[in-house]
């Protein structure tokens, strides 16, 4: 039987979206998609616990209210789409079912138990490397590289220095206390980070799945899924 992965919608023109490169990762990996969009705590707690796991995709910026500070950087901001987010961290991780996060999804993990975020690197941590690289340029496969650290559950599913595409603006701060960083940019920017059953990366592995090692990303979390 297939595992179960809830993959979280996103809001945009009025309208609960969802990536095709995020379905298609997933199935590809041998996952059956639950798309699941705002909805109060209740009857988001029935529709996870039918799941296997869970993944939170890119998206907006994340409030910085959930962290403690003033808005300056930061936009736009939908509660609904932070509480749908949080919500589902909460209880998957309470029933310990695996959780993969990308982008926004890193970044809202980070948040949820205790860490915070620069709100713009641009702004906020000069660096030479252009963040948004990927965006700007519409290249997908092409970033900036990372440091993978050793003895990680990363380090297993690829090569020690790989180039990732790269889409943000906002990035981790500090850390929160539950997980270790397992990539490294090369002007220190938090890539990767993981703990148990979570794994999260900054960057966008669902628009690089054409290279092996991306999907091996996907291929990893549904098969921890299914032993959930």
């Amino acid at each position: 039987m297939k595992p179960k992965i809830a993959l979280l919608t996103r809001i945009n023109d009025q309208r609960y979206t969802v990536n095709l490169e995020y379905v298609k990762a997933l199935e590809n990996a041998g996952a059956e998609i639950i798309l699941l969009h705002p909805q109060p705590k209740e009857s988001l707690e029935l529709e996870l616990n039918r799941c296997d796991g869970l993944c939170i995709p890119g998206g907006d910026d994340v409030n910085p209210t959930l962290y403690g500070e003033d808005n300056t950087f930061s936009k736009p901001i939908d509660q609904s789409i932070e509480q749908l987010d949080l919500d589902s961290i909460l209880l998957m991780s309470n029933q310990n079912k695996p959780i993969f996060g990308i982008c926004r999804g890193l970044q809202i993990l980070n948040v949820a138990f205790g860490g915070t975020l620069y709100q713009d690197i641009n702004q906020q941590l000069p660096t030479t490397i252009n963040h948004s690289y990927s965006f700007i340029n519409q290249k997908p496969l092409f970033g900036h590289l990372i440091q993978v650290t050793e003895n990680t559950q990363l380090s297993k599913l690829i090569s020690n220095q790989t180039e990732v595409n790269t889409y943000h603006h906002q990035s981790i701060k500090d850390l929160a206390s539950k997980f270790i960083v397992s990539a490294y940019s090369e002007d220190g920017i938090i890539e990767a980070i993981e703990s148990n059953n979570i794994i999260a990366v900054q960057w966008h592995p669902e628009r690089m799945t054409s290279i092996k090692e991306f999907q091996n990303l996907f291929d990893y979390f549904v098969n921890q899924c299914k032993k959930s």
